[in-house]
């Protein structure tokens, strides 16, 4: 369970409050899914929520471990190599140590860069990059999943392996806060709903009506 309560400043643009009276809780076991047009806070909602940016006043009080898959590549250091990076990922993400030698087998398995995982991270394409990040981003289960649309991720295989692997982690995960634009994906994944607008939540309710709210105010 979360409650979140106060504002948010964006970091690009100090005096722009992209977040403002927030007032919201979130029970064990709830799917939510966020809606707004783009800039109305979504993306900011999540990041204050994995701990990304910080609230400038009022409350935020989360119970439970949180997986995002947003911001990836957070943690990467290009001198390094692949798997020297896998350690430094899992740090950025508060992965415990104790848990390191299971996940780095995991994450280099369903990685399959082969010899690659020995050269530095700045020789690898952007996709490789994220081949490694998504696989570390993914590799535990957690009480609270935050994601920021659904991702594709590589060339066709690699994108059904990233897909069966993220619906394992959504029917894992004892709570979901996921933002799209994509109505099929809310209605197969969420119960209720979160109209975002200005920074703003707008409505808050099952997530047909929530749905059909917005597509109303297009």
């Amino acid at each position: 369970m979360f409650a979140a309560s106060g504002q948010a400043k964006s970091k690009a643009q100090k005096k722009f409050r992209a977040l403002n009276d927030i007032s919201i809780e979130i029970r064990n076991g709830e799917r939510v899914g966020i809606l707004g047009a783009n800039g109305a806070g979504k993306s900011t909602f999540l990041r204050v929520l994995a701990g990304v940016y910080a609230p400038t006043s009022g409350q935020l009080e989360i119970n439970g471990s949180v997986t995002s898959l947003f911001d990836m590549n957070v943690g990467l250091d290009k001198e390094a190599t692949g798997y020297e990076n896998i350690p430094l990922l899992m740090a950025a993400r508060g992965i415990p140590r104790s848990r390191a030698p299971k996940l780095i087998e995991d994450v280099v398995e369903f990685a399959d860069l082969g010899d690659a995982m020995d050269r530095p991270i700045r020789t690898y394409s952007s996709g490789m990059q994220l081949r490694i990040a998504f696989a570390v981003a993914t590799a535990r289960s957690a009480d609270i999943l935050l994601m920021d649309e659904l991702i594709g991720v590589g060339d066709k295989n690699f994108r059904m392996k990233s897909k069966v692997r993220t619906q394992r982690l959504l029917s894992e995960s004892g709570t979901l806060l996921l933002a799209s634009h994509s109505s099929a994906y809310l209605k197969t994944y969420c119960t209720r709903g979160l109209i975002f607008e200005n920074g703003r939540i707008l409505a808050d309710g099952p997530i047909d009506e929530m749905i059909e709210q917005h597509e109303n105010t297009k």
